[in-house]
């Protein structure tokens, strides 16, 4: 059975309502009774043709089989989802070419930070590092080749190549000297190649300009280094264990080993030295006896050789070796040896006397 929409407290009264409409009294409902009876009349006096009660009845009966609309909520979400990685993904096609100064350089290298957190290893991080500070020079190639002279913009481009230069310094030179130094040669090619180039784009930068200044130094230094640490690494010590903003700093004096290991006198701190090795005294010789007899034999025990050291200076107690026991001889038995028994064998034929061994 169809049950209205309105609410159930309200069921009660309307259903009043509509007994009166039916049976046409009720004091209640004597306002609402006599706009019915005008609405009777005035239908009354309007008739209308069998096509447009068709045509009605068409409508009612369409807007109540038309279903009733949910909120989309959940494709409008995935459209805009859609729609914002659609603009993120052309937004870092487009940064690819992005200059520094321009709006979409900083997505630029929040794109490269992110590659350089994805790369896990040491050697790979820092070649990537020297990639980024190579491309921040093309880019500043392509600003004199266009006649951008914004200061601004020279300033970020050699800020961030200046940085990318000392993270990879750092990294490629603490892998060489804990290593077999291989990566020293690429990197002091890298260093002179960047060198000419950077020289070439400070000769055409206006005389205002003067933040090429201090990557050129950079490079001469990151050269000279290279140099340093590739000549010590033949040495038993390659760097001095202190560190500046180019990594390890190399080590100074002989190559070869310190005095103290070529002496034999080198030791760790706070170890105590081993005590001076004190050679053990030849022991008495000890009278062998047999069993038996009286003849005693001396028994000479060889004293062991010592290892060619210092001699330690004499003890003030004379230490005394332990007597050696005498050997033994063997046991002898406690009595004599008991007669075998006698075997028996009985007769081989009947009337022959039998056979006895023993």
């Amino acid at each position: 059975m169809w049950r209205p929409p309105w609410p159930r407290q309200g069921r009660g009264e309307h259903e009043r309502f509509a007994r009166a409409v039916e049976h046409g009294h009720g004091h209640e409902f004597s306002d609402e009774l006599a706009v019915v009876a005008a609405l009777r009349r005035l239908g009354a006096d309007t008739a209308l043709d069998d096509e447009a009660r068709t045509r009605i009845a068409g409508r009612i009966e369409a807007s109540g089989r038309r279903p009733r609309r949910r909120p989309r909520t959940v494709p409008v979400v995935a459209a805009l989802m859609a729609l914002l990685f659609a603009v993120s993904g052309l937004a870092l096609l487009l940064s690819d070419d992005a200059l520094p100064g321009e709006t979409l350089y900083d997505l630029k290298r929040l794109r490269e930070t992110a590659v350089l957190e994805l790369t896990f290893d040491d050697e790979a991080r820092g070649l990537k590092h020297l990639e980024y500070a190579e491309r921040r020079i093309d880019e500043l190639t392509v600003l004199v080749e266009r006649g951008r002279f914004d200061e601004r913009a020279y300033a970020i481009g050699m800020a961030d190549f200046t940085g990318d230069t000392r993270a990879g310094v750092v990294q490629l030179t603490a892998l060489a000297t804990s290593s077999d130094g291989r990566q020293l040669a690429p990197l002091g090619g890298w260093a002179a190649r960047q060198s000419s180039r950077l020289a070439a784009l400070h000769a055409v930068l206006p005389a205002d300009i003067t933040d090429a200044a201090e990557p050129a130094e950079l490079l001469t230094r990151v050269r000279q280094r290279v140099t340093a640490l590739s000549d010590r690494m033949g040495c038993y010590e390659i760097t001095s264990g202190s560190f500046d903003e180019l990594g390890a700093l190399p080590a100074t004096g002989t190559c070869g080993l310190p005095e103290s290991l070529r002496a034999g006198e080198y030791r760790r701190p706070g170890t105590v030295p081993a005590p001076a090795y004190e050679p053990p005294e030849s022991p008495a010789m000890q009278p062998l006896r047999s069993a038996g007899t009286s003849t005693t034999e001396p028994v000479v025990t060889p004293s062991p050789t010592p290892p060619p050291t210092t001699p330690a200076p004499t003890p003030s107690e004379t230490a005394v070796p332990a007597p050696i026991p005498a050997p033994t001889g063997p046991r002898l038995p406690d009595s004599t040896v008991p007669p075998a028994p006698v075997v028996s064998i009985p007769p081989l034929l009947p009337g022959l006397p039998g056979v006895s061994i023993g």
